[in-house]
């Protein structure tokens, strides 16, 4: 089971759910314009195993943490690519106190799970993969692996296990 926080095109959670064929997607979209957009003219679909929770990625991540009680985790994977007015990913995505660091802190992610974000370039990487480690390691992962990869586009992807 995947989340994937800001729905784009649709182009990820869609090539997660035909790749994956057992694989659980949900997404959590800010806009609702965005999912009509992606409908419309992406040609974006839900189904049973692709489904779109329209309102704050972070909040639903939280909210999803907290029902599960922190027992076995939720998802294998949460994937952010969800940015602000500014372009930059929200503060409530990476910082120490954030509802999505505060999600993985709380067991949102299974015990082998990964967080990958989708940064801007020239972006700092240490404190928010730091937040992450610490989220991580707080819910009872053991330590994991920090890396990030930096695309022909500028962006880096940014990975914490």
């Amino acid at each position: 089971r995947i989340l994937c926080v800001g729905l784009g095109g649709g182009a990820v959670p869609s090539f997660l759910e035909q790749a994956l064929p057992r694989c659980r997607v949900d997404v959590a979209e800010l806009e609702p314009c965005v999912l009509q957009a992606a409908t419309e003219a992406m040609g974006f679909t839900q189904s049973p195993r692709l489904r779109v929770h329209v309102g704050d990625g972070a909040a639903f991540a939280l909210c999803m943490a907290q029902d599960s009680g922190a027992e076995c985790g939720v998802y294998d994977a949460v994937i952010v690519d969800a940015y602000d007015a500014e372009g930059n990913v929200p503060e409530a995505m990476w910082k120490p106190g954030g509802d999505l660091v505060r999600a993985v802190a709380s067991g949102l992610l299974r015990k082998r799970g990964l967080v990958a974000v989708n940064f801007l370039p020239f972006t700092d990487l240490i404190p928010r993969l730091g937040a992450y480690r610490q989220a991580l390691a707080s819910s009872g992962a053991a330590p994991g692996l920090s890396f990030s990869i930096s695309a022909d586009e500028g962006n880096l992807m940014a990975v914490q296990t």
